[in-house]
């Protein structure tokens, strides 16, 4: 007679588990078998997503003042502030043209640009503040096409201290631009000196910024009540803050 191999001897007994005996006999083990009762129900939190940590600074795309960018995808929001929680002036379609004016500055987890409309088609707006998304897939991408018209001379960021220039002013027709933004939420403060080549430093932007983003402007009152600034100077800020600052020559026509 053949013989069953063991495995499949295995198999078999396994299907049969629990089958009706082929003999009236009990078996001794069945009969010995504890009934189990069932314990109290325990209910299981439901399951958490596991949270995405939101990308650094280094992967904020920079664009400096003065730079020509795109939208790289479609329904970029451009707010009146940098911030979520801002009002949308508009929503950008993918390729939309835009200069950046100022920028970056860094709250709710985003770089923001303040961007100028450089596009001739729908939809038309002036400027407003949009989020530059993180590489490798940002929101904003370097652009090539001719702006007819660009003021700015200078523009700088940073999260903390810096000194930067020299940045030339010909007249009292100079104009600065900027905006603070706390990274911690417990607030900061932004302080920004101009240095002629005297080297006697001229106190030009004092602020203390809460939990929103705080924008300001140095405008060309300012220059022409110091006309020791005239000539080469440099931009000295001394912040715990992100912030970022642009110079811009006034009383020029498109």
């Amino acid at each position: 007679m053949r013989r069953l191999s063991p495995l499949l001897a295995l198999a078999l007994s396994g299907c049969l588990l629990g089958s009706p005996a082929a003999s009236s006999s009990a078996s001794p083990l069945a009969s010995a078998s504890p009934s189990v009762s069932a314990g109290p129900s325990v209910s299981l939190p439901p399951p958490t997503a596991t949270p995405v940590p939101t990308p650094g600074p280094d992967k904020i795309p920079t664009f400096t003042a003065g730079t020509t960018v795109a939208t790289n995808v479609g329904g970029l929001r451009v707010r009146s502030g940098p911030g979520t929680n801002q009002g949308v002036l508009v929503s950008l379609p993918i390729g939309a043209r835009l200069v950046v004016e100022l920028g970056p500055v860094r709250t709710d987890g985003y770089g923001w640009y303040l961007v100028r409309d450089a596009d001739q088609h729908d939809p038309i707006f002036t400027e407003g503040w949009a989020a530059a998304g993180f590489m490798p897939d940002p929101f904003l991408v370097a652009a090539t096409f001719s702006v007819p018209f660009n003021p700015i001379v200078a523009g700088y960021s940073l999260e903390g201290d810096g000194e930067f220039g020299p940045v030339r002013i010909e007249d009292a027709n100079y104009e600065i631009r900027w905006v603070a933004s706390t990274v911690t939420g417990s607030g900061c403060s932004f302080s920004v000196d101009l240095v002629p080549s005297s080297g006697v430093a001229v106190a030009s932007i004092r602020a203390t910024v809460g939990s929103a983003p705080a924008p300001g402007d140095l405008n060309a009152a300012f220059f022409a009540a110091h006309p020791e600034l005239i000539g080469d100077v440099l931009v000295r800020v001394t912040t715990t803050c992100s912030w970022a600052l642009t110079v811009l020559r006034t009383g020029l026509t498109p």
